[in-house]
């Protein structure tokens, strides 16, 4: 019942409009397992609210609607997995990033890329990385980048990395430079890339941070896009990889008092990349997102997500953005509550009534966009939102 509400109002302010053009985002982390699961927990907030988020909210201007399909926890298997994959459907313009954390094995014999666990231990049903790359780039998007951060028993938590950017308990912000770099490598080539975290025969390893646990990989990673490629006039694929794996194999090699750690332990990143440049869609205003596909939660979250951005997109003019906010206000509960959520962790930094909520986004200025986390709904509508804002840094 809940669903059909929901599909029902957002129809009748939105129609069957589609965006031309989406990034698909599919993100598989082993969180129950039970060495790392706390480290994965914590590696995939981060790998959303500094990467995902950020990316989102930068290339709603070329006009790409966002399709995140998140599994974690007990649905983190190799059956979800195969299904997931091949069940995507993408077309000419989009971008597809898959994204792996959990424990793997080099794939002996057939490939320098690992086979991927997926939450269980039974060998015949580990999934080749390479097959994961192979099929998605056979959908034919514009731009396939699949990351496998493989890890096994022997990681531990000990260690540090020296971050160059603290905990963030605000809101989110993004630079003008870091939208520009974001641009660069997603919107600047076509083709595709396949990444791992290690060699064969190299573990990969976790490390302490102020934000919290998380593997090198994934850190190096948030680290070149929220610091070190918004400096560069010209960043590349090969280029950050070549700094990731210098990063993170000095970070291994280096630190000793990595807990479990084997006495000499290296962990250097490959990848093999076919990409080309290619000019980026120009700037647009956005298509009014597809509301009618909503299914299941994540496609609720999905679609609240893209009616969001829409409604805070300046390239939509105020009058527009300010007349849908009241028709929005329509699928909510007259007392529904809006939290807003830090960049990082889970705390509230402030909460709203929807139409008060929804009245400042459709007027802002300075807000980038608004990212849906969480939302639940009865009989009558939406009742909850909790949301994570990115703002425009000055």
């Amino acid at each position: 019942m809940r669903k059909l509400i929901l599909i029902f109002m957002l129809s009748l302010l939105f129609g069957a409009e589609t965006y031309a053009k989406t990034i698909h985002w599919l993100t598989f982390i082993d969180t129950m397992d039970r060495n790392v699961g706390e480290i994965d927990k914590s590696s995939r907030q981060l790998l959303y609210s500094r990467w995902i988020d950020l990316v989102n909210s930068t290339l709603k201007d070329n006009g790409y609607s966002v399709d995140i399909i998140d599994v974690y926890d007990s649905k983190t298997t190799p059956e979800n997995c195969k299904t997931i994959v091949n069940n995507l459907d993408c077309d000419a313009e989009d971008i597809v990033v898959f994204y792996y954390i959990g424990h793997g094995t080099e794939n002996t014999g057939a490939s320098r890329f690992p086979l991927m666990l997926m939450g269980q231990v039974n060998p015949n049903k580990f999934i080749p990385l390479s097959w994961v790359h192979k099929t998605l780039k056979s959908k034919g998007a514009r731009l396939t980048v699949t990351i496998g951060m493989c890890c096994n028993a022997r990681q531990g938590v000990a260690g540090r990395v020296d971050p160059t950017f603290s905990a963030n308990y605000g809101n989110t912000y993004v630079s003008e430079e870091q939208s520009n770099c974001i641009k660069k490598m997603f919107l600047n080539y076509r083709g595709d890339i396949l990444i791992t975290s290690a060699s064969p025969n190299e573990s990969s390893w976790a490390c302490g941070t102020p934000i919290g646990p998380t593997d090198y990989f994934t850190y190096r990673l948030i680290d070149q896009f929220n610091n070190e490629l918004p400096e560069l006039s010209n960043p590349t694929w090969n280029s950050m990889m070549e700094s990731i794996k210098e990063d993170v194999y000095n970070d291994v090699s280096n630190n000793v008092g990595l807990q479990n750690q084997a006495p000499g332990s290296t962990q250097t990143p490959i990848w093999e990349a076919n990409l080309t440049s290619a000019s980026a869609p120009s700037p647009t205003t956005p298509d009014k997102p597809n509301t009618e596909r909503v299914s299941d939660k994540s496609e609720m979250l999905n679609t609240l997500t893209n009616v969001m951005s829409y409604l805070s997109s300046t390239k939509v003019s105020p009058k527009e953005r300010i007349a849908l906010a009241g028709k929005i206000e329509q699928a909510f509960t007259s007392n529904a509550i809006v939290r807003i959520m830090s960049q990082d962790g889970n705390l509230v930094v402030d909460k709203e009534n929807i139409s008060i909520f929804l009245g400042r986004i459709a007027t802002s200025r300075l807000l980038e966009n608004v990212i849906v986390v969480d939302a639940t709904a009865n009989d009558s509508g939406i009742n909850s939102l909790r949301v994570r804002e990115v703002y425009k840094k000055r």
